[in-house]
């Protein structure tokens, strides 16, 4: 398993500064390796946004003697001490981020103050994206803009660009820049514009990033943001020259396939500019937007177009230049659908959450099964949820257990949580996510220690199919943020604040049926069904052998392909339970009902009438197959199974904040099938104590009663 370090490194109880991370030493190279880290992300090299002659410093300028007898050093050296190690780390690429900062210069053209220092000086400069571009401070750095561009930087009609910043930003339908306001600190001068991928400027600008940072010597590169431009979208963007003209050719396109709508007739696609017509008709955007759904769809192929084309020079370079294989990731940011179509293209997928909670197991069975077989690393996020609260305890010596299980229930559900190393706080918060030393090497310990204890295999429960044909549209533009339905699943203390309440209970029925089967500790994977559009159809039968349950939730539009598996599986035996519409137009739930293998749930009522219905018809179906009950409150409880072994995991989340330590579990009752009883290890983390153990057996069923369980035990059968 990976063991992922949210790499930073930002200064305690000062500002996040994108993009520039702070200067690595050795020191965190010791913390590291103490928390037996593989993989880190946010990690280095980001200065790109700012100009190509500022990363180079950050990769390979000379390190001021002073800073030296401390063990600090460039990126690149970084690099390589990680290398050496065994730990691979990720070059950042910030794609949206195109940054000013205040500046001071010598008279030579110098760079001798920049940011905090030089906006205290009221006649300062600039240095950033612009000054690079115009190649204003060639002597600024010992690179320059014809180091880079020998022939200056020309757009795609082969004409010059004077101002990189302005030529790539994302603009709304008006014409206005949009900033990246999310990283541009408060109170503050730095300037940073959203920047568009579409732009085939801004792309060989990245591409020269990537090229920087491989020379480098990073194993890998994580393309933040990599969903731009839509990035921009709830911001009123993008309407820059290359998105529009890229959207209309697009729409011909889909006209001459006859895949346009009747809404689009007389529409002539031949002067159709989006931003223009919105802005004559007084159209809203994006909500209410005429054509907006089009908009999106046609971003979304973008984003797998660039994306891929992208990862694709990154590899192409490291193994013509160097000869080695580059790994590539991304931020899944909170695993949207737009993120699906490129989940092929990437090695290892890491996804910053957009509300981080005490108890989210529906959340990361989720992240698990959106890539199978790839390794997922979790990155927490500062705003909507518990980290703010988190950082304030822990400063205090308090939350100690808070923080255990925010470290390892991603673990318990096939997933990783990554160590806060300086991790980002927004930009409004003057501080950084350091957790104390020794606690975080405590649960690093046991992860690596007992890396045999999460295999990652398939479940012996239920699958719960995803279909994206029938998601994307619901998921990407409704029930997050204050659209969402708050109630207090999620929450781990009994107290209804809404800093513990999950804003993001997306009120559709593939959300509302795992967080209830998670409620109850049910046994499942979630399954990913592509549509054969945004990305092809490579759903088979074999993803859904061994499972003796499917569950199809409100899947209202499936490809014949998978209509063909989903029969064929039934027609061998397998138990198929339908929630909602199935398969729109054809005559799939027929079919099934001939089979005799097939229950169906309506889903009429809304949620507070059919989750009860479903989960009666989930436990008649379910029952005698399940591979684990338990159903002790507030207990969490996942199997593995490899090999002729078992391993359940439970995670006690019975807090108490008055005492501020979670509680001992007195009695936890669990039956498992088909598990070798005779030989059973108990697992607990250092320091923990062993719960009491009783373990009999009735027919096929193993009962274990555990007395006193701590925050966390694996049980080890076999």
């Amino acid at each position: 398993m990976e063991r992922g370090v949210y790499f930073d490194g930002w200064y305690k109880h000062n500002h996040c500064y994108h993009p520039s991370l702070p200067i690595r030493s050795m020191q965190m190279l010791e913390d590291l390796e103490r928390y037996h880290a593989t993989v880190l992300a946010w990690a280095g090299l980001g200065g790109g946004s700012i100009s190509l002659p500022y990363l180079a410093h950050e990769a390979f300028g000379p390190v001021d003697p002073r800073m030296q007898i401390y063990g600090y050093m460039n990126d690149s050296e970084f690099v390589a001490e990680c290398t050496r190690r065994g730990i691979r780390l990720f070059g950042i690429v910030f794609e949206v981020q195109g940054w000013e900062y205040p500046a001071v210069f010598d008279g030579q053209g110098r760079l001798i103050r920049m940011n905090k220092r030089a906006e205290e000086q009221e006649d300062h400069a600039w240095y950033g994206l612009r000054e690079f571009s115009r190649d204003e401070y060639p002597e600024a750095f010992p690179t320059g803009l014809r180091d880079w561009y020998p022939d200056g930087i020309r757009d795609e009609d082969g004409n010059p660009v004077e101002d990189l910043w302005e030529e790539c930003c994302i603009r709304d339908r008006f014409g206005n820049p949009i900033h990246a306001q999310w990283v541009e600190v408060k109170g503050h001068e730095e300037t940073c514009y959203q920047m568009c991928r579409n732009n085939p400027v801004w792309r060989g600008y990245l591409k020269k990033i990537m090229e920087l940072q491989i020379d480098a010597g990073v194993p890998g590169i994580q393309l933040d943001e990599c969903e731009l431009p839509m990035t921009a979208i709830s911001s009123g963007g993008c309407f820059c020259k290359s998105c529009m003209k890229q959207f209309t050719g697009y729409l011909r396109e889909r006209r001459a396939e006859g895949k346009l709508g009747a809404e689009w007739d007389g529409i002539d696609l031949d002067t159709f500019h989006y931003g223009e017509y919105l802005k004559e008709h007084g159209c809203t955007y994006p909500e209410g937007a005429p054509f907006y759904r089009d908009y999106w769809e046609f971003q979304v192929r973008q984003v797998r177009k660039y994306f891929g084309e992208l990862a694709d020079h990154a590899r192409r370079y490291a193994l013509e230049k160097y000869g080695r294989k580059l790994e590539i990731s991304g931020n899944f940011y909170n695993m949207q659908p737009a993120y699906y179509p490129i989940s092929d293209k990437v090695d290892i997928v890491i996804t910053e959450m957009e509300h981080t909670l005490f108890r989210q197991p529906y959340y990361y069975r989720y992240c698990a099964g959106f890539v199978p077989g790839k390794p997922v690393i979790i990155a927490e996020n500062p705003y909507g949820g518990i980290i703010p609260r988190l950082l304030e305890l822990l400063d205090r010596g308090k939350g100690y257990d808070l923080y255990r299980i925010f470290l390892l229930e991603a673990s318990v559900y096939g997933c990783n949580m990554s160590v806060p190393y300086g991790g980002w706080m927004g930009n409004t918060i003057k501080d950084s996510f350091w957790a104390p030393r020794e606690l975080t090497a405590g649960v690093q310990d046991f992860l690596a220690e007992h890396e045999e204890c999460f295999p990652r295999t398939r479940s012996r429960g239920a699958a719960v199919l995803y279909s994206y044909g029938s998601y994307y549209w619901r998921d990407s533009n409704k029930g997050s943020g204050a659209n969402g339905m708050q109630d207090a699943y999620g929450t781990l203390l009994d107290a209804t604040a809404a800093e513990w309440l999950d804003p993001d209970l997306k009120p559709v029925p593939f959300w509302d049926i795992i967080r209830a089967m998670s409620d109850i500790n049910a046994q499942y994977d979630v399954v990913m069904m592509p549509d054969g559009d945004f990305r092809a159809d490579d759903f088979t039968a074999e993803q859904l052998e061994g499972y003796p349950l499917v569950i199809v939730p409100d899947c209202r539009i499936l490809t014949e392909n998978q209509r063909n598996i989903l029969l064929a599986y039934a027609r061998n035996g397998g138990r198929v339970l339908v929630a909602g519409r199935l398969a729109e137009g054809t005559d799939l739930a027929e079919e099934l009902r001939r089979t005799g293998n097939a229950s169906f749930v309506s889903l009429e009522g809304g949620k507070e009438a059919y989750v009860p219905r479903f989960m009666e018809a989930f436990g008649r179906a379910f029952a005698p197959v399940s591979p684990l009950e338990c159903r002790t409150e507030k207990i969490g409880a996942q199997r593995y199974d490899r090999d002729g072994k078992t391993w359940v995991h439970l995670l006690n989340y019975r807090y108490d904040e008055q005492a501020d330590r979670v509680l001992p579990a007195e009695r936890v009752e669990l039956e498992l099938r088909d598990v070798d009883a005779g030989k059973l290890r108990i697992l607990a983390p250092a320091g923990d104590p062993l719960p009491d153990c009783d373990v009999s057996r009735e027919g096929e069923t193993v009962k274990v009663v555990l007395r006193n369980a701590g925050l966390y035990t694996v049980l080890a059968f076999g």
